[in-house]
């Protein structure tokens, strides 16, 4: 086969091939291959420019494609230019765009097998290490990214990953719409998100963002504010119904604790009452309702079966109205929506241990956090 057939199969714009080597026991090709046109120059793979000072040229051998059942060899001719703008440095290869000894289409074919299957099964397919396969697949990621039309950002997500001891948080930031992540950063400080509005969005980005969905944390928020200011502020459900559970326990403890006596005693361990998931109670729970009621001392003034949630709080629980009484003995009455808020914020400050506590609880502690113990094994357990 002449040289020219052969620069035609190798398909590399630029090159020619002037050696060829053929083992047909082994079954590999070897081609030598060099720039045309030298007289033009060759590119600095710092700034781009053409130059045409060459310091030194020496030989790399890559792997290519295989041809027919030929396990196909390329020894490309590069050459360290003497760039005016960068200094020393190696000519770009398009063909060979990283220091890895495989050219680029045989990268991306190997990047696409990974697409349907697993680093190991690729591995044997190519007779390549599996380390070696994750790696390619890693840079074809990172060009299929480079080139790939990013979707606008108009709906920012940011949140943070624990992630032990050692690394502790990390910082996510994410497009709602499309449901990918786009930066992260260590630990979760105001400063870590400055940095991410900072490096990865230029001003007219920031000002196409319309809302930013967060936790309570007051950091993100800040940095949300001075960078995106045009955005609305979303928190999360998670953290909102856990204030306004912590807030309504607030307020019934309050109350019930201010009872005296042996009306402390019916209602402890009766916080399922409150919190009943079902619209009606069945028999079960008024009986021990109606029982709770009847012994209660006349003259205080007790809790009511009747209310709702809805009218009360305006919330669902476990999406079902729950059943709330209507009044709860003395001037205190079941905190709203806009009294929810500051009952949060005592709840949030208070200790691990209550200091209303009937003398028979305590608090132990399990899995990291403070917890009630009481020794009532034959009461029913809160179903909040």
């Amino acid at each position: 086969m002449e040289k020219r057939d052969l620069t035609r199969l190798l398909g590399w714009p630029g090159y020619r091939v002037y050696k060829y080597e053929v083992d047909e026991a082994a079954k590999t090709l070897k081609l030598w291959v060099r720039r045309k046109p030298i007289h033009r120059g060759f590119e600095c793979s710092g700034c781009g420019r053409r130059v045409h000072a060459v310091v030194a040229a020496w030989e790399r051998e890559v792997a290519d494609l295989d041809c027919f059942e030929f396990r196909v060899t390329v020894v490309v001719e590069v050459h360290r230019l003497n760039c005016v703008e960068c200094g020393p440095k190696v000519e770009k290869l398009e063909q060979v765009p990283s220091k890895a000894p495989y050219t680029k289409r045989f990268e991306d074919r190997v990047g696409q097998a990974c697409e349907s299957a697993a680093a190991r099964r690729v591995a044997r397919q190519f007779g390549l290490p599996e380390s070696t396969v994750r790696a390619i697949d890693l840079r074809y990621l990172e060009r299929w990214a480079a080139k790939r039309r990013k979707a606008p950002l108009k709906q920012l997500g940011v949140d943070e990953i624990y992630m032990g001891e050692k690394i502790q948080f990390v910082t996510v930031a994410s497009n709602l719409e499309t449901g990918e992540p786009l930066w992260f950063g260590r630990e979760r400080k105001r400063e870590t998100l400055d940095e991410f509005f900072r490096t990865q969005l230029r001003s007219s980005q920031r000002r196409n963002i319309q809302a930013a969905c967060v936790d309570m944390w007051q950091p993100f928020t800040a940095s949300i504010m001075e960078w995106a200011p045009q955005c609305k502020i979303v928190y999360d459900k998670f953290h909102i119904m856990k204030h306004a559970n912590a807030a309504v326990n607030e307020v019934r403890r309050a109350e019930f604790f201010r009872q005296g006596g042996r009306a402390r005693e019916v209602v402890k361990g009766k916080n399922w009452l409150l919190f009943d998931a079902l619209g009606q109670p069945g028999e079960q729970e008024e009986t021990v309702a109606q029982r709770a009621l009847q012994t209660q001392s006349p003259d205080n003034e007790g809790l009511s079966v009747k209310g709702s949630a809805a009218a009360s709080l305006g919330l669902q629980v476990r999406g079902r109205r729950g059943a709330l009484p209507e009044r709860m003995g003395g001037s205190t009455s079941v905190a709203t929506l806009a009294g929810l808020s500051e009952a949060g914020q005592h709840a949030g400050g208070s200790s691990g241990r209550d200091s209303q506590l009937l003398p028979h609880q305590s608090t132990v502690w399990r899995g990291g956090r403070h917890q009630l113990q009481y020794p009532y094994a034959d009461q029913p357990r809160a179903r909040i």
